[in-house]
């Protein structure tokens, strides 16, 4: 009875060696069709360099090559909108541009800085404790930070690249 057994069992056992082996090859191009999906994705959306034109190519590099300055924006302390409790924000924001770039920068900074300080006081005290917490908070806080001073600075959309980053971000 235990022949019979294992002769019983000897054709599934062989029944399965071919499909685990048509697995294989299915997972296989799977992989491979996954990662030339994940490769190809840069320059579908156009991140890659391939869509670039030879004129943005050459100002790219230069602009990555250049040293970074650091120039002071400023702090600004608001009362965050709260019912239960009083708690506030401080934040020291400093903007990262190209030196060849940071005179520029300067100018346009000092010319409409204290209507951007305005804003960013307004906006900033609209926001509630659950708006600023966590790396989410912050990131979306300094994402419309940008965006807004963009505006500011640039109206017509022309303009210089910069980045506003955090030097302090204090909630109390």
């Amino acid at each position: 009875m235990a022949e019979t057994q294992t002769q019983a069992e000897k054709p599934a056992a062989a029944e399965q060696t071919p499909k685990s082996g048509k697995k294989k090859v299915i997972w296989i191009l799977l992989a491979v069709v996954s990662i030339v999906a994940g490769a190809a994705l840069p320059v579908v959306l156009g991140a890659g360099s391939f869509g670039k034109s030879a004129e943005e190519a050459p100002k790219k590099k230069k602009a990555e090559s250049a040293e970074p300055t650091i120039i002071a924006f400023g702090d600004v302390a608001v009362n965050l909108a709260e019912s239960r409790m009083t708690r506030y924000l401080r934040v020291k924001i400093v903007i990262q541009v190209d030196s060849e770039a940071a005179k520029d920068l300067t100018k346009e900074l000092e010319k409409r800085k204290p209507v951007m300080k305005d804003w960013l006081i307004s906006h900033l005290s609209g926001k509630s404790l659950k708006d600023v917490a966590g790396t989410v908070g912050v990131k979306r806080c300094q994402r419309e930070i940008q965006e807004r001073f963009e505006e500011f600075l640039f109206p017509h959309g022309e303009g210089i690249e910069f980045e506003v980053l955090f030097e302090e971000f204090v909630v109390q």
